[in-house]
């Protein structure tokens, strides 16, 4: 799967990793959250950085507590029509203050993304063509107002309305 992060594709130093497949001494890995839940002990124990890979419907607020252990939470997005992600990714970093790397992962479209950005994601892995293609080409769907205010620091009202929001780049427009 290619990686998008910081505006570019990266190399994954990440591998994703099945429930019963053996973890190498020294790999960075990302694990589902059952494994993670099953294996928390070993996996905190461990010095080589980890990832819990969360799927939409699965109950994850039990491993909060260990959010500072975890370099990455990779949000499984199946389809582009299930939003849940979304929400993850907003409780993740506003509630429970995460501050590792927020993946999205799956199948979601290039239009997504900025709002996925939005909401605190930070980097992108997806085998989507069409998503791979237009990230390559440096198109970006840039929304310009956005009517609930997120994760982004810097937004700022849109005019007269308070409800209303612009990304800090736009404001002075």
């Amino acid at each position: 799967m290619a990686l998008f992060k910081n505006g570019t594709f990266v190399e994954d130093g990440f591998r994703h990793v099945g429930d019963d497949a053996e973890i190498l001494n020294g790999e960075a890995v990302i694990v589902s959250l059952a494994r993670f839940r099953d294996e928390r002990e070993a996996l905190l124990a461990r010095s080589t950085p980890f990832g819990v890979r969360i799927d939409p419907g699965t109950d994850w607020p039990s491993i909060v507590q260990d959010l500072p252990r975890i370099a990455v939470i990779a949000a499984s997005l199946p389809k582009f029509a299930d939003g849940r992600a979304f929400s993850v990714g907003r409780l993740l970093r506003e509630r429970d203050g995460f501050a590792g790397e927020l993946r999205a992962i799956g199948d979601f479209f290039l239009d997504q993304i900025p709002l996925l950005k939005r909401v605190g994601f930070d980097a992108f892995e997806t085998e989507n063509p069409l998503v791979i293609k237009g990230l390559a080409e440096g198109r970006w769907p840039e929304v310009p107002e956005y009517l609930q205010p997120a994760f982004e620091p810097n937004e700022v009202p849109a005019g007269t309305r308070p409800w209303a929001r612009r990304p800090a780049a736009r404001a002075a427009e």
